[in-house]
């Protein structure tokens, strides 16, 4: 864009001492053809641009000075607005800060040019509420621009301002919808009586619930699939769960320009879609849709968001992980272990402490079930060490479960007649134990203290029997799900 020699010449003019060394300084040390410009103009009294061209018609920045204007105009106005971040958002709130300050210098037009480019970028990504900002300081300024009679349409204004409003309060309805069911779905995760389904009816009342033409906006619509997915989910529907996070998907994919204001919006839905395809079955959406995932790293949308490989990594790898469980084949599983354990070094602390915990379990239930029980132990140890059950406690519990396993397998006996005696007591001090634990101390107790191979053999035999009738019982899967303890018998 032409920039106005006068708008350069009346800025730098109106600098103080400190902004002028502050803007140099912001420059660099090196030379530069837009800073020699800088000084003329600040060597000028009054803005003679014939007498800049004769008077440094052998200087540099006179061969390209509409470039060297454009560059130091920016210059200045980004030093002034502490220029810097990059997001949309912080791009209008420059050309904010940039309006602001030339009117403080009583530069008007100038402003009104500032506030048209924020303008520009607000209806683009439709930043409704900067907008709003944006439409403020042009009506503080209307009087004097329409004095110096510039190309301003009032009824633009006040149509943009109301559209503003509209749109605003658009979003906020189907924001507040949202919150409500992801609240509702953190609380409970599924429905799980009559009490709660009336609850969840009650938030569905919402006239925009179910009708997602009344979305007027972009936001608005991505709002309506994360409510309809999170109903969908507590629900335990959940093929139409990854239907509404396939379309909140689609949509971004479809309009590239919001992608990297909702990147982080988009990282998490895609994890969401492919626990869905997980669930569902959709093993080869699934494979797609980790490509996808893996791919993100490398792509421009993405580089704001903070930890962004070290995310990825631990996405990608709880889910291939879970998948090889899902499918039984653990030998194959174990190609993952060194991938895993060279991310969980790699990234540290990156990964947080919940996540880390479940790679620890999950890695020492694969071991576990390929009967490379030193290995097991060695990982599950991480939990078993670690001074702070703070989260995911169900993993601490399971893996006291794991352990004793682990030292039966090892025949550390010594060791397992102490810990039947503790780990029992543990548990029962944090929640009350399943069938399947009592079962499984009791077995471990007769066999360790049995020498006949034939009991031996009988109780092994119970013990199975017992297993699958518990397998059976809804109340007994979290076990199973967690240790499935049959495997480890078929092994056996």
């Amino acid at each position: 864009m032409k920039i106005s020699s006068s708008y350069l010449f009346d800025l730098v003019s109106k600098l103080s001492k400190s902004e002028k060394r502050y803007i140099k300084v912001q420059a660099g040390s090196k030379a530069k053809d837009y800073i020699h410009l800088f000084d003329a103009l600040i060597a000028q009294k009054a803005f003679d641009e014939g007498k800049l061209l004769k008077d440094y018609a052998s200087a540099n920045f006179v061969k390209h000075l509409s470039v060297n204007k454009r560059y130091l105009y920016e210059l200045i106005l980004n030093s002034l607005t502490r220029f810097g971040q990059k997001s949309f958002e912080d791009k209008i709130y420059e050309k904010i800060s940039a309006a602001n300050v030339l009117i403080e210098k009583g530069m008007f037009l100038a402003a009104y040019n500032e506030l048209s480019k924020g303008k520009k970028i607000a209806k683009k990504y439709e930043f409704y509420d900067l907008l709003l900002m944006l439409l403020k300081i042009e009506k503080k300024i209307i009087i004097d621009l329409k004095r110096r009679k510039a190309n301003l349409n009032i009824h633009e204004i006040y149509t943009n301002e109301l559209e503003c409003l509209d749109q605003i309060k658009n979003t906020n309805e189907y924001w507040y919808l949202f919150q409500q069911i992801a609240e509702f779905q953190k609380s409970y995760q599924k429905i799980q009586n009559e009490d709660q389904q009336k609850q969840i009816e009650r938030l569905t009342q919402s006239p925009f619930f179910d009708n997602i033409s009344l979305a007027s906006n972009f936001r608005s619509r991505l709002y309506f699939y994360q409510t309809k997915a999170a109903y969908q989910f507590t629900l335990g529907q959940v093929k139409e769960a990854y239907h509404y996070n396939a379309k909140f998907l689609n949509s971004l994919e479809e309009n590239p320009h919001f992608l990297q204001i909702y990147a982080e919006r988009y990282l998490a839905t895609l994890n969401n879609m492919l626990i869905d395809s997980f669930i569902i079955g959709k093993f080869d959406i699934l494979e797609e849709g980790i490509k996808r995932l893996a791919e993100t790293v490398n792509r421009s949308e993405f580089k704001s968001i903070k930890n962004l490989e070290s995310r990825v990594f631990r996405q990608r790898y709880l889910l291939l992980i879970n998948w090889s469980l899902r499918q039984k084949d653990y030998k194959k599983s174990l190609d993952l272990i060194p991938e895993i354990e060279k991310g969980l070094n790699q990234f540290g602390k990156k990964i947080e402490k919940h996540h880390r915990i479940t790679f620890y379990y999950l890695v020492a239930y694969l071991l576990f079930l390929n009967q490379k029980f030193e290995d097991a132990l060695h990982w599950n140890n991480y939990i078993m060490f670690e001074p702070k059950e703070d989260v995911v406690k169900e993993i601490f519990y399971f893996a006291r479960i794991l352990n004793i396993v682990i030292h039966y397998e090892l025949k550390h006996y010594n060791l397992l007649e102490s810990l039947l005696l503790s780990t029992p007591k543990y548990l029962k001090a944090r929640r009350p134990l399943f069938i399947t634990e009592k079962m499984l101390f009791r077995y471990l107790r007769k066999d360790i203290n049995s020498i006949n191979k034939k009991e031996k053999l009988e109780l092994k035999n119970e013990f199975r029997s017992e297993l699958k009738n518990l397998s059976e019982m809804t109340s007994e899967k979290r076990v199973f799900n967690y240790l499935d303890l049959r495997i480890w018998m078929k092994n056996k």
